[in-house]
C-alpha cells in the first residue's frame, strides 16, 4: 500500500480497492483469498474490511477462514415514507404495503412516546427487494431506534425495536415466529396485525387472535392490534414486548446492512 495520499484518500483507496477486487471475484470470496489477491498484509485487509462492514457494504459469511459478500446500498429514505394517494388509511382491507407508511409514522409520532422512547429513528425495512438479510425471517417490515436515560439507573439503553406488519388477510400465527427471529439482532420486537371495524370478519379470528396472543407471551413478543393505522386511538396494545440484549456484533451488522446512511448518521452522533 503507497503511502503517497493522505490518511483520508488512502483510506478510501483502499476501500475501493477491497470493493473492486471483491466484484472481479464474483462478489463474494474467502477473507484469506481476497487479502492474497490484494497482496496486502492481514493487518491491513483487516482494517480495511472491518470499515466496510460496518458501513454496511460488505456483509461477513461463512467458510473456512471465513469470507465477505457485497452488499446493494440502502435507499436513503429518510425514514418514514411519503405516502401516496393510493395508500391513505381507511378502514377497509389494506395491502401490507400500504400499511408500513401510516403504522410507521404512528409509531414514530405517538407509539414511542407512549412507550417512553423519546425522540426514536424510525424506518421502513421491508422495501429492499432482494438485499440480503442474513437468513429467513431476519428482516422486519419496521425498525425504531431509541437512546433511553432512566432518572434512578446509571448510564444509556439504546434500543433496537422491530415490527412485523400484517394485513387482515395475512394474520396468522407464523407472525410471532417471524418477530422471534427478529430478536438476533431487535432488543424488542413486536407484531402489528390490522383488524378493520366496521366490516364483516372472519368468525375464527378471535380465536386466532387469542391463539397468537398466548404464543406471543410465551417468547416475549409485544402485540399490537390495530383499526385505522393512521389512528393511535383505535391501536390496542395487548402485549408490552419483553427487552432483552442481542449479540452486539450481530445488532451493529444490522444496522449497517438494513438501514439508511442518514439513520446510521444521526445514531453515530447519540454515541459521541
Amino acid at each position: 500500500m503507497t503511502e503517497s495520499f493522505s490518511a483520508d484518500e488512502q483510506v478510501a483507496t483502499n476501500e475501493t480497492l477491497l470493493l473492486s477486487k471483491l466484484e472481479q471475484l464474483g462478489g463474494r470470496a474467502g477473507n484469506i483469498t481476497l487479502q492474497r489477491e490484494l497482496q496486502w498484509d492481514l493487518d491491513a485487509y483487516w482494517q480495511v474490511r472491518d470499515r466496510l462492514v460496518d458501513s454496511g457494504r460488505l456483509a461477513l459469511g461463512r467458510g473456512k477462514g471465513g469470507s465477505v459478500s457485497l452488499v446493494p446500498p440502502v435507499p436513503d429514505a429518510g425514514g418514514v415514507e411519503p405516502q401516496c394517494d393510493d395508500q391513505q388509511p381507511s378502514p377497509d382491507r389494506l395491502a401490507e404495503k400500504q400499511l408500513y407508511g401510516p403504522v410507521a409514522e404512528v409509531i414514530r409520532t405517538q407509539l414511542a412516546s407512549d412507550l417512553r422512547f423519546g425522540k426514536p429513528i424510525v424506518e421502513i425495512t421491508a422495501n429492499q427487494g432482494r438485499k440480503g438479510t442474513g437468513g429467513t425471517w431476519t428482516r422486519p417490515d419496521i425498525v425504531m431506534a431509541s437512546l433511553r436515560v432512566f432518572p434512578h439507573v446509571p448510564g444509556k439503553f439504546f434500543d433496537l425495536v422491530s415490527f412485523e406488519i400484517k394485513p387482515l388477510d395475512g394474520i396468522d400465527i407464523t407472525a410471532v415466529f417471524e418477530a422471534l427471529a427478529h430478536r438476533r439482532a431487535a432488543t424488542q420486537s413486536y407484531i402489528w396485525l390490522h383488524v378493520p371495524a366496521g366490516e364483516d370478519l372472519p368468525n375464527d379470528l378471535p380465536p386466532l387472535l387469542q391463539r397468537i396472543e398466548d404464543e406471543a407471551a410465551r417468547y416475549g413478543i409485544g402485540m399490537i392490534v390495530g383499526a385505522t393505522p393512521a389512528d393511535y386511538s383505535t391501536w390496542d396494545i395487548r402485549l408490552r414486548a419483553v427487552r432483552h440484549d442481542p449479540d452486539p456484533e450481530t445488532m451493529n451488522e444490522f444496522i449497517a446492512q438494513q438501514i439508511s446512511m442518514v439513520s446510521r448518521d444521526l445514531l453515530a452522533q447519540w454515541f459521541r
